[in-house]
């Protein structure tokens, strides 16, 4: 009874139901990024409270792309990676610091993965939940035995597992290296940026490895430049990250400042502010164009209709009955309006799970959905069903307070 209603009352005014339907599209896909966006805001701020206390500061890469191309010359490239194992022994010798450099690296059966080297000191401020076996000690960054031990996100477990021995070349030195499988990561553990805070880095895809002392000895410059944008330095006055700073600028090489993760926080926000308003009031927009909508189609589709409504009545139809199929007729919009949202959610994750691990968000489907993707799409469709539910049992509710008689008006 009610979708035959439906189909000759509300339906009857097809372009303003497809006009609904466009509206509450675009509000379920802005009311998405934005929601999600939030989530991994509030997330990773929180996540970054462990720097915040101790006060830290955090290396930032400004270096040129005219400093970048003279260095990493060829001709150049022995000068340059001399001045940053220097620059590297003053580092270790005079500070404290958390230190993590990544690469991306293929695995001898072909999949992609990132090969993430990390002090002793990283695990202090980035707390990653181990699933399986433990964590790395103090041993594991001063022996130099055959076997590296690493620690492997949760798809690389699936092929390789606790346990487990293989061969990867690290791309970061160029050089073959064999590793034993220690720990195995939490599904879906990641590292906050404090830069980008409304971005998730899953490690998923990666492997962790200790910075041992062999690594120290031979590292690189593209190793410490890589690992400069992420560098922590703790317990260091203003005055000695100026001294780190001009160890580090020195002969023009690079361009590394360390700034508070206060300040980083804070400049984030600065940024985001404005688009995360710019979101909401597209949402706010959208949603009381297709609030208009919903009432003037629904009341025109009712009034046009009185006679046909009033027979009906007349039949045995309860005047609830007209309300109950308004709200039918809602609910089948809005359902149909977030099925091209979920579908983009659910795709979306599959493409980064599926892409280089370089990309900023590494998102590995657990379950249909991550989690923050997950109660984004749920909290933008309960917002919809709210206000359009709403909207358009008031108007019904409001034509059934009419008089039969005045409905029969026309006949």
């Amino acid at each position: 009874m009610y979708f035959e209603f439906i189909r000759n009352v509300f339906l009857k005014k097809l372009v303003l139901t497809l006009l609904t339907l466009l509206c509450l599209i675009s509000f379920g896909f802005s009311s998405y990024h934005l929601l999600r966006s939030n989530l991994y805001v509030l997330n990773n701020e929180r996540s970054l409270q462990t720097l915040v206390k101790r006060k830290v500061y955090v290396g930032n890469d400004q270096s040129t792309g005219k400093q970048f191309s003279q260095n990493f010359k060829q001709k150049n490239l022995a000068k340059t990676n001399a001045h940053a194992r220097k620059v590297f022994a003053y580092l270790d010798k005079n500070y404290h610091y958390s230190l993590r450099w990544s690469f991306d690296s293929n695995l001898n059966n072909g999949d992609s993965v990132s090969i993430d080297t990390v002090n002793s000191n990283f695990f202090k401020f980035y707390l990653l939940h181990i699933a399986a076996g433990r964590s790395f000690d103090s041993a594991d960054y001063k022996n130099s035995s055959y076997y590296i031990p690493v620690l492997v996100g949760a798809n690389v477990a699936k092929r390789q597992p606790l346990g487990s021995k293989f061969t990867a070349v690290n791309s970061s030195s160029g050089k073959k290296e064999h590793y034993q499988v220690v720990g195995v990561l939490q599904q879906n553990a990641n590292v906050p940026s404090v830069y980008l805070l409304d971005n998730q880095n899953y490690l998923n895809k990666t492997i962790i490895r200790p910075l041992r002392r062999a690594d120290k000895t031979n590292l690189t410059a593209a190793q410490l430049l890589a690992a400069a944008q992420d560098l922590v330095v703790f317990d260091s006055s203003r005055t000695e990250l100026d001294k780190l700073t001009s160890k580090f600028n020195q002969g023009d090489f690079f361009k590394i400042r360390f700034i508070s993760v206060e300040k980083n926080i804070s400049d984030f926000y600065d940024s985001y502010r404005g688009t995360a308003i710019m979101f909401a009031i597209f949402s706010l927009a959208i949603m009381v164009i297709a609030v208009l909508i919903i009432v003037w189609n629904t009341w025109n589709c009712l009034s046009e209709e009185q006679s046909e409504i009033a027979l009906r009545i007349s039949l045995g139809m309860r005047q609830t009955d007209v309300l109950s199929a308004a709200i039918i007729y809602q609910l089948l919009i809005d359902i149909l309006a977030i099925v091209p949202v979920l579908l983009y959610a659910g795709s979306y994750s599959k493409m980064l799970a599926d892409s280089s691990v370089g990309s900023s968000s590494q998102i590995v489907l657990n379950g249909l959905l991550p989690r923050a993707e997950t109660v984004s799409l749920l909290i933008s469709f309960i917002l919809m069903l709210l206000i359009t539910v709403l909207a358009i049992a008031l108007v019904a509710a409001h034509f059934n307070r009419k008089t039969l008689a005045l409905r029969m008006g026309d006949e």
